[in-house]
């Protein structure tokens, strides 16, 4: 009986180490390696972006999700970190989250998988969070994404306050393109969907 009860004791431990897996301190964003530095550089404020890369991360929430047309469907929290207390709002941002221009004829139906990122730091006036999409595929990382990450604050009065990103793509969602550069119909099928959100 005692091998039985090591094997259920050792399995407990195994499945709460993943499901919230504890911080690693000092942490930066580039050490996660979860979003080109271009990409970031272009979808926060400048005012924010080089605070963002030198900044300590506290914590790193993951939502994974399939994008089916322009909306994630099955949203589960994949990865969560300071004891689960940001992953009801992960789930909250992946459900808002918005994507065109992934067009795949080799899965037009069963769709394709993608994480949300929910990274959290600790500043001076509360905590703040910045959340950005992947796609989580071969070539993921290869591909050329256009968007607004969102940035807020957590205020001492319990209230988040978003802050605005570039002009340009504030509230726009994101778009993502993959090998389409010299191929005018599919171009012009991402620039109708980045225009026309469902």
């Amino acid at each position: 009986m005692k091998p039985f009860l090591t094997i259920l004791v050792i399995a407990g431990f195994l499945h709460s180490t993943v499901a919230a897996t504890p911080p690693t301190q000092g942490r930066k964003l580039g050490d996660l390696n979860v979003i080109s530095p271009r990409v970031l550089q272009r979808s926060v404020s400048p005012k924010f972006f080089k605070s963002l890369l030198i900044s300590p991360v506290q914590g790193w929430i993951v939502v994974r999700g399939t994008l089916i047309g322009t909306r994630l469907s099955g949203a589960r929290v994949a990865h969560s970190e300071l004891d689960g207390r940001y992953d009801s709002l992960a789930l909250k941002l992946a459900e808002e989250l918005r994507i065109a221009g992934y067009y795949s004829l080799d899965k037009p139906r069963s769709g394709v998988p993608v994480l949300l990122h929910l990274l959290v730091y600790q500043i001076a006036d509360g905590t703040m969070t910045l959340s950005f999409p992947t796609f989580d595929e071969p070539g993921g990382d290869q591909m050329e994404y256009w968007g607004c990450a969102k940035l807020a604050v957590l205020k001492s009065d319990g209230k988040w306050t978003e802050i605005k990103g570039p002009e340009s793509l504030e509230g726009k969602g994101w778009a993502v393109r993959q090998g389409v550069k010299n191929h005018f119909m599919n171009a012009m099928r991402m620039e109708m969907k980045i225009l026309n959100w469902d």
